[in-house]
Protein backbone atom coordinates (compact mmCIF):
# COMPACT_ATOMS: atom_id res chain seq x y z
CA UNK A 1 0.00 0.00 0.00
CA UNK A 2 1.64 3.58 -0.81
CA UNK A 3 2.45 5.76 1.84
CA UNK A 4 0.44 9.37 1.90
CA UNK A 5 3.37 11.49 3.44
CA UNK A 6 3.12 15.28 4.45
CA UNK A 7 6.47 17.70 4.28
CA UNK A 8 6.07 20.75 5.98
CA UNK A 9 8.35 23.77 6.24
CA UNK A 10 7.36 25.27 10.21
CA UNK A 11 9.10 27.28 12.52
CA UNK A 12 10.13 26.45 15.92
CA UNK A 13 7.22 27.47 17.56
CA UNK A 14 5.13 24.99 14.76
CA UNK A 15 3.49 27.46 12.41
CA UNK A 16 3.78 26.34 8.72
CA UNK A 17 3.26 30.10 7.80
CA UNK A 18 2.53 33.57 8.76
CA UNK A 19 -0.77 34.54 9.66
CA UNK A 20 -1.40 35.83 5.63
CA UNK A 21 0.75 32.69 4.38
CA UNK A 22 3.88 34.49 4.67
CA UNK A 23 6.67 31.91 3.67
CA UNK A 24 9.59 34.78 3.90
CA UNK A 25 11.00 33.26 6.56
CA UNK A 26 11.78 30.24 5.61
CA UNK A 27 13.91 31.38 2.49
CA UNK A 28 17.12 32.48 4.18
CA UNK A 29 17.52 29.13 5.40
CA UNK A 30 17.43 27.46 1.87
CA UNK A 31 20.67 25.69 0.52
CA UNK A 32 21.57 23.01 -1.81
CA UNK A 33 21.83 20.26 0.54
CA UNK A 34 17.89 20.62 1.50
CA UNK A 35 17.45 20.72 -2.02
CA UNK A 36 19.23 17.30 -2.62
CA UNK A 37 17.45 16.01 0.00
CA UNK A 38 14.11 17.38 -1.07
CA UNK A 39 15.13 15.94 -4.77
CA UNK A 40 15.49 12.08 -2.69
CA UNK A 41 12.36 12.48 -1.31
CA UNK A 42 10.31 13.25 -4.03
CA UNK A 43 12.17 10.82 -6.13
CA UNK A 44 10.70 8.23 -3.71
CA UNK A 45 7.00 9.49 -4.83
CA UNK A 46 5.48 9.54 -7.98
CA UNK A 47 2.28 11.75 -7.10
CA UNK A 48 2.02 15.27 -5.58
CA UNK A 49 -1.40 15.79 -3.52
CA UNK A 50 -2.06 19.89 -3.28
CA UNK A 51 -4.78 22.21 -2.03
CA UNK A 52 -5.62 25.02 -4.66
CA UNK A 53 -3.73 27.80 -3.70
CA UNK A 54 -0.56 25.56 -3.42
CA UNK A 55 -1.23 24.50 -7.07
CA UNK A 56 -1.91 28.07 -8.18
CA UNK A 57 1.36 28.78 -6.94
CA UNK A 58 3.55 25.98 -8.16
CA UNK A 59 1.97 25.21 -11.63
CA UNK A 60 3.40 28.49 -12.96
CA UNK A 61 6.14 28.36 -11.62
CA UNK A 62 7.16 24.77 -12.32
CA UNK A 63 6.17 25.15 -15.35
CA UNK A 64 8.68 28.00 -16.33
CA UNK A 65 11.37 26.00 -15.09
CA UNK A 66 10.83 23.38 -17.13
CA UNK A 67 12.02 25.97 -20.31
CA UNK A 68 14.79 27.80 -18.04
CA UNK A 69 18.06 26.24 -19.98
CA UNK A 70 20.29 28.30 -17.43
CA UNK A 71 19.09 26.18 -14.41
CA UNK A 72 21.63 23.84 -12.65
CA UNK A 73 21.41 20.12 -13.62
CA UNK A 74 20.04 19.08 -10.33
CA UNK A 75 16.82 21.58 -10.67
CA UNK A 76 15.93 21.10 -14.17
CA UNK A 77 15.93 17.33 -12.62
CA UNK A 78 13.60 18.57 -9.98
CA UNK A 79 11.02 20.12 -12.21
CA UNK A 80 11.53 17.48 -14.57
CA UNK A 81 9.62 15.59 -11.62
CA UNK A 82 7.40 17.87 -10.37
CA UNK A 83 6.07 18.45 -14.34
CA UNK A 84 6.15 14.77 -15.06
CA UNK A 85 4.70 13.62 -11.62
CA UNK A 86 0.96 12.89 -11.72
CA UNK A 87 -1.18 15.48 -9.28
CA UNK A 88 -4.13 15.26 -7.70
CA UNK A 89 -5.70 18.67 -6.94
CA UNK A 90 -8.61 19.29 -4.45
CA UNK A 91 -10.85 22.47 -4.90
CA UNK A 92 -13.71 23.77 -4.20
CA UNK A 93 -13.48 26.57 -7.03
CA UNK A 94 -11.55 25.58 -9.25
CA UNK A 95 -13.27 23.90 -12.80
CA UNK A 96 -10.29 22.94 -14.57
CA UNK A 97 -6.95 22.47 -13.73
CA UNK A 98 -3.94 23.03 -16.31
CA UNK A 99 -0.49 22.54 -15.40
CA UNK A 100 1.42 18.75 -16.98
CA UNK A 101 -0.10 15.46 -15.21
CA UNK A 102 -2.79 17.38 -13.15
CA UNK A 103 -6.05 16.78 -12.59
CA UNK A 104 -8.72 17.98 -9.55
CA UNK A 105 -9.43 14.77 -6.93
CA UNK A 106 -13.23 13.90 -8.10
CA UNK A 107 -14.39 12.30 -4.79
CA UNK A 108 -14.28 13.49 -1.31
CA UNK A 109 -10.64 13.61 0.41
CA UNK A 110 -11.07 10.91 2.28
CA UNK A 111 -12.62 8.46 -0.67
CA UNK A 112 -9.40 10.21 -3.25
CA UNK A 113 -6.57 9.38 -1.11
CA UNK A 114 -7.91 5.72 -0.09
CA UNK A 115 -8.20 5.04 -3.72
CA UNK A 116 -4.89 6.78 -4.69
CA UNK A 117 -2.92 4.77 -1.22
CA UNK A 118 -4.47 0.97 -3.07
CA UNK A 119 -3.73 2.13 -6.42
CA UNK A 120 -0.35 0.69 -8.09
CA UNK A 121 2.86 3.13 -7.50
CA UNK A 122 5.51 5.25 -5.57
CA UNK A 123 4.33 7.04 -2.21
CA UNK A 124 1.74 10.02 -2.41
CA UNK A 125 3.62 13.27 -1.26
CA UNK A 126 1.67 16.91 -0.02
CA UNK A 127 4.13 19.91 0.04
CA UNK A 128 2.69 22.91 1.57
CA UNK A 129 -1.40 23.23 0.81
CA UNK A 130 -2.05 23.91 4.94
CA UNK A 131 -6.00 23.89 4.71
CA UNK A 132 -5.69 20.55 2.82
CA UNK A 133 -3.24 18.90 5.47
CA UNK A 134 -4.77 20.80 8.41
CA UNK A 135 -8.08 18.48 6.70
CA UNK A 136 -5.89 14.91 6.14
CA UNK A 137 -4.77 15.84 9.72
CA UNK A 138 -8.17 15.35 11.04
CA UNK A 139 -9.35 12.48 8.71
CA UNK A 140 -6.36 10.57 10.40
CA UNK A 141 -4.87 9.42 6.81
CA UNK A 142 -1.64 10.73 7.12
CA UNK A 143 1.46 7.92 7.04
CA UNK A 144 4.52 9.92 7.78
CA UNK A 145 5.21 13.10 8.49
CA UNK A 146 8.39 15.14 6.93
CA UNK A 147 8.86 18.32 9.58
CA UNK A 148 11.78 20.83 8.56
CA UNK A 149 11.70 22.54 11.58
CA UNK A 150 13.69 26.09 10.57
CA UNK A 151 15.65 27.53 13.19
CA UNK A 152 13.37 31.16 13.31
CA UNK A 153 9.99 31.66 15.30
CA UNK A 154 7.17 34.12 14.12
CA UNK A 155 4.77 35.58 16.41
CA UNK A 156 1.82 34.70 14.91
CA UNK A 157 1.27 32.64 12.17
CA UNK A 158 -0.84 28.97 10.86
CA UNK A 159 -0.11 26.06 13.08
CA UNK A 160 0.65 22.66 11.56
CA UNK A 161 -1.40 20.74 13.52
CA UNK A 162 -4.62 22.95 14.28
CA UNK A 163 -7.72 20.93 13.50
CA UNK A 164 -5.73 17.65 15.80
CA UNK A 165 -8.80 16.23 17.78
CA UNK A 166 -7.47 13.81 19.69
CA UNK A 167 -3.66 12.77 20.25
CA UNK A 168 -1.28 11.88 17.44
CA UNK A 169 1.08 9.46 18.94
CA UNK A 170 4.14 9.10 16.88
CA UNK A 171 7.66 7.22 16.02
CA UNK A 172 10.71 9.07 15.00
CA UNK A 173 12.40 7.17 12.19
CA UNK A 174 15.09 9.72 10.84
CA UNK A 175 16.94 12.71 12.02
CA UNK A 176 18.73 14.97 9.11
CA UNK A 177 20.34 18.15 10.54
CA UNK A 178 21.59 20.96 8.09
CA UNK A 179 24.53 23.31 8.18
CA UNK A 180 21.72 26.07 8.11
CA UNK A 181 20.67 25.04 11.25
CA UNK A 182 17.35 23.48 9.77
CA UNK A 183 16.59 20.23 11.24
CA UNK A 184 14.54 17.59 8.99
CA UNK A 185 12.17 14.94 11.56
CA UNK A 186 10.78 12.38 9.80
CA UNK A 187 7.97 10.54 11.95
CA UNK A 188 5.71 7.61 11.32
CA UNK A 189 2.28 7.47 12.46
CA UNK A 190 1.45 4.67 14.79
CA UNK A 191 -1.52 2.97 14.82
CA UNK A 192 -3.80 3.05 17.96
Amino acid sequence: MRKLIVSMNVTLNGFMAGPYGELDWHAPYWDDEMARVTAEQLGNADTIVLGRNTYQGMAPYWSAQQANLHSAREDADFADMMNSYEKVVFSKTLTSVSWRNSRLAGRSISKEIKELKKSTGKDLIVYGSGELVSTLISLNIVDEYRIWVYPVAISKGRPLFKNLRQRLSMRLCRVKMFDTGVVLMCYEVKGD
